[in-house]
């Protein structure tokens, strides 16, 4: 992004206000894409988001001044939005005694392209440079991003399939048309019943109710029954009830205190290494990108975790293992506020091992998210990761009010998250059950 303001004269300002677009788009975009995969499912919409991002990425070297940038900024923010697709996929395709650990895996290695463009994307523009000069080599290097996303779209919707059991939208035709007869079996019982006496039940035998399995607390029902066939304006409704609903405000500010504190940790992180250590821009640069590959596993064992207390405890299993991993986030948060007073090899340790928290926390968010409302599960899903964006937004805002004081920042940070774990936990309830349940025996 540097080139690209230097090439075209934009000034930091406008620059910054682009990135705001960015995130401003992610954030709506998640809201409105959890109802779509609801309703055409994951594999076409991930195909289609691809796509559609692909397209102005591709464009980027077209630029001539910032407006531009923040138009073409705000399409490419609709690519963010491809985490709901892949979480609601995921959770559709797995069962529930290992959901947290495959939301974690794809997620987090979803995460970790950050830290691998971090490395990438440096590495191919200077290659170009070498041939045709800064000016130009911006503008080509985007095209690389732009065909992969194209690639993996045409892969995702030819040679992959949205459940188990099959195509979307052919299921969602099936129960339609299962509801149908389920509703003419009824009418048709109704009308005998007003000839004839009453039959014995033993006698009355109707086609099951796929919503009669809804009601029930039990964990396997937890990632299944999702509205298929919902109308447009019914599912905006829905996004506005679901948005109310207690345990999906508390699971929304999980991700602002996880999530949220890694996007905002990795757009100042290399800021924060020149700034104490007075580090070159390369050098502090390649630091950053180390928190960004963690997620090659860190989100991972936080699914792991939450799956392990899950297979004993079950769902108050879930809620401990989220609280014990996001209370030493805070905790570690708060260490490395003091460890960047010290020396770099220090502070450096100290980074890897709140990152390693700050990731996994997001994954057990997402080991608990599938359980919270499972017929609104795409739903849920987009409005808890719109939150994520939400909170780097927020606590971008913080990081550039304490400027230069990123001990203080990051105090402030730990403290936040140490109050949200201990809160959040302590009134977090998933169908009927809390923390509280793992204290006598009540967690089965």
């Amino acid at each position: 992004m540097d080139h690209i303001a230097e090439d075209l004269n934009i000034p930091s300002a406008e620059m910054y206000d682009s990135n705001m677009a960015a995130v401003a788009v992610t954030i709506v975009a998640r809201v409105v894409i959890g109802p779509m995969c609801e309703r055409f499912g994951p594999r076409r919409v991930m195909a289609t988001i691809l796509i559609v991002g692909a397209i102005p990425c591709g464009m980027t070297g077209l630029l001539s001044n910032s407006a531009g940038l923040i138009v073409l900024r705000c399409v490419i923010g609709i690519l963010g939005g491809a985490f709901v697709p892949c979480q609601f996929w995921t959770s559709q395709m797995f069962a529930p005694s290992v959901v947290g650990t495959a939301n974690a895996i794809s997620a987090g290695w979803g995460n970790m392209g950050a830290g691998i463009s971090y490395l990438l994307i440096p590495a191919c523009f200077g290659g170009i440079a070498k041939h045709t000069g800064d000016s130009i080599a911006w503008r080509v290097v985007f095209v690389i991003p732009a065909g992969i996303c194209i690639l993996v779209a045409f892969i995702d919707y030819f040679c992959s399939t949205d459940t188990p059991h099959g195509d979307w939208l052919k299921l969602r035709r099936q129960e339609a048309q299962e509801k149908d007869v389920v509703s003419v079996m009824e009418a048709t019982n109704n009308s005998e019943c007003a000839d004839t006496t009453l039959a014995p039940d033993s006698e009355k035998k109707f086609p099951p109710s796929t919503s009669s399995a809804q009601g029930t607390n039990d964990d396997d029902e937890s990632i299944s029954d999702v509205k298929r066939t919902e109308s447009g304006m019914d599912a905006l409704l829905g996004v506005f009830r679901v948005l109310i609903k207690p345990n999906v405000l508390i699971m929304v500010i999980f991700y602002i205190c996880s999530l949220g504190t890694e996007l905002a940790i990795d757009n100042v992180v290399g800021q924060v290494f020149r700034t104490n250590f007075g580090l070159d821009p390369a050098t502090s640069a390649y630091i950053g990108s180390v928190f960004g590959l963690l997620n090659l596993f860190s989100r991972l064992g936080g699914g792991l975790f939450s799956d392990f207390w899950a297979h004993r405890f079950h769902l108050p299993g879930r809620i401990m293992a989220h609280f014990i991993i996001m209370l030493i986030e805070g905790i570690a948060l708060i260490g490395f506020s003091f460890g960047l007073n010290t020396n770099l090899g220090g502070a450096i340790a100290l980074m890897v091992f709140f990152s390693l928290f700050v990731q996994a926390a997001a994954g057990t968010t997402f080991g608990l998210v599938p359980f919270v409302d499972p017929v609104n599960n795409g739903k849920v899903m987009g409005i808890v990761g719109a939150g994520g964006n939400l909170g780097g937004l927020i606590f971008n805002l913080m990081f550039s009010k304490f400027q230069p004081d990123f001990p203080g920042a990051f105090l402030c940070l730990g403290c936040i998250t140490t109050g949200v774990a201990i809160l959040g936990c302590s009134l977090l309830c998933v169908q009927g059950k809390t923390l509280w349940h793992l204290f006598g025996n009540r967690y089965p």
